[in-house]
């Protein structure tokens, strides 16, 4: 069973929710397949009320708290490079370590992703050749996985991160108080078997 997890490296709720899938999908024996995003063209995402950034804010204070995590929250960034590097971490057999590598290096040490010279520290502290790493970003073939990823997220209309998907239920998260837990997760993969 393979669970599609539909991210971007500028979503905190993508890494809070990262860690919390891992774990549900380890309990239950679950693959997940990290799928890159980029908000659709066509997307129309229920709007946030007027109060969603304080909302937001003690949201991620507490999770935060429970991962025992000093997240910091940031302007956006472009982060098409970042999602390249991932389809080669991925072929080096270093996509989760990468993963980790490149969250934290935005929610805990407050790095800009799209700078080179940092994705390539990040590459490197994941266990890829830093070198071979900064040569893939600039290839056709490597960036033209991101955009078949982008096209996937757009034909299945996710229009918002995290989302995870299963045959033919998913999740989308479209606001914090819908983010689900690793419990949840557990159990909404369980009911999939």
């Amino acid at each position: 069973m393979t669970v599609l997890s539909f991210f971007d490296y500028n979503c905190v709720f993508c890494y809070i929710g990262r860690r919390r899938l891992k774990e549900a999908a380890q309990r239950v024996g679950a693959e997940v397949k990290w799928v890159a995003w980029r908000m659709p063209g066509d997307a129309s995402p229920p709007p946030k009320p007027a109060d969603y950034r304080e909302g937001v804010k003690a949201y991620i204070a507490a999770a935060a708290a429970e991962l025992g995590l000093a997240i910091h929250l940031m302007p956006p960034t472009d982060t098409l490079d970042a999602l390249t590097g991932m389809y080669y971490a991925r072929e080096q057999g270093c996509e989760e370590a990468y993963h980790q590598q490149v969250f934290d290096a935005r929610f805990l040490r407050k790095m800009d992703l799209s700078r080179r010279d940092v994705l390539a520290q990040c590459a490197a502290e994941a266990g890829l050749d830093p070198k071979r790493y900064l040569e893939i970003l600039g290839s056709e073939a490597y960036r033209s996985r991101a955009m078949q990823d982008f096209e996937e997220a757009a034909r299945r209309k996710i229009w918002t991160i995290p989302s995870y998907v299963l045959g033919d239920r998913e999740i989308q998260v479209h606001h914090y108080e819908q983010m689900p837990t690793a419990d949840d997760l557990a159990e909404w993969l369980r009911f999939g078997v």
